[in-house]
């Protein structure tokens, strides 16, 4: 569990908002963009308002996916800008603009548990179109010079949907533990 102060976290939102506006595309509406969801995830970290820096979270996260330019996911350099420049600096902006309200049931937290999954999950998703396309050069070599940008977007899309089924169908210990106490109760 990791716990940060209000000034940390402010601090923390102000380095990943840099830090994509450094990798995107420098057009006036990202920056725009970019300036106005930072400012309202501040105001909601600032207010303890919530439904403020979700807002800006959603601002951020669309003009940073859609100005950071990234051809293809075939190669390790822009794997590493994909991770450096995108998913960090949007696992910190979620999690800090999911806990801008105080007290101890608005909190999130950083368990370490779920957030292994998910960063497991997310490197499982980007990794996919690489390991698609090294299984398909060893099995048909001829096939895997012909793989597409929206190639790569659908292995992904499709990973990604295999993956959310499994992470939906398992059941979590505190509902097994509940419904085993249930059982012995009733």
């Amino acid at each position: 569990m990791i716990a940060f102060s209000r000034r940390v976290r402010l601090i923390l939102v102000l380095v990943a908002s840099i830090d994509l506006a450094v990798f995107s595309q420098h057009s006036l509406l990202v920056i725009l963009a970019q300036a106005i969801g930072t400012a309202l995830i501040l105001l909601g970290l600032l207010s303890s308002y919530r439904p403020s820096s979700i807002a800006g979270l959603l601002l951020t996260a669309t003009a940073s996916a859609s100005a950071i330019d990234l051809p293809s996911l075939l190669e390790i350099g822009q794997i590493i800008t994909a991770i450096g420049s995108l998913a960090i600096p949007m696992f910190m902006l979620t999690w800090l603009a999911l806990s801008a309200e105080e007290g101890e049931s608005a909190d999130v937290l950083l368990l370490k548990r779920p957030a292994i999954i998910a960063l497991t999950f997310a490197l499982i998703c980007l990794l996919s179109a690489p390991v698609v396309t090294l299984v398909m050069s060893l099995l048909a070599p001829t096939a895997s010079a012909r793989i597409t940008p929206v190639t790569e977007i659908a292995i992904i899309l499709m990973v990604t949907v295999v993956g959310a089924i499994a992470l939906t169908r398992r059941v979590p210990e505190t509902a097994i533990v509940s419904v085993a106490e249930e059982e012995t109760q009733g």
